[in-house]
């Protein structure tokens, strides 16, 4: 089988959606249990009593790789990141403020 240049480039981005939850389990053990990775999309969850957390891989069509967010009613916050480093560093300033 032969793989497309789309499937080698989603094939990626859950690779480095999954170095991004690796990486914040690392700094942060205790929301192992409180994190999900999204079933059909490079996407992560950490569940959080007051908002969760969200990193997500952005559209092709945008300067931002990742979007990462705090999903909280009634003001969600939504950030960019250029990279799965400043995804993961942006995702655990929010988790610190949490």
């Amino acid at each position: 089988m032969r793989f497309t240049q789309d499937m080698t480039s989603a094939f990626g981005e859950w690779l480095e959606c999954d170095r991004i939850r690796h990486a914040l389990i690392a700094e942060r053990p205790d929301i192992a249990s409180r994190t999900t990775l999204h079933p059909q999309r490079p996407m992560l969850r950490i569940h959080l009593p007051g908002g969760d957390v969200v990193v997500a891989r952005a559209g092709d069509d945008g300067p931002a790789a990742w979007i990462v967010g705090v999903a909280a009613s009634p003001d969600p916050v939504l950030h960019d990141a250029s990279s799965a480093e400043s995804a993961t560093a942006l995702a655990l300033t929010l988790l610190d403020r949490s």
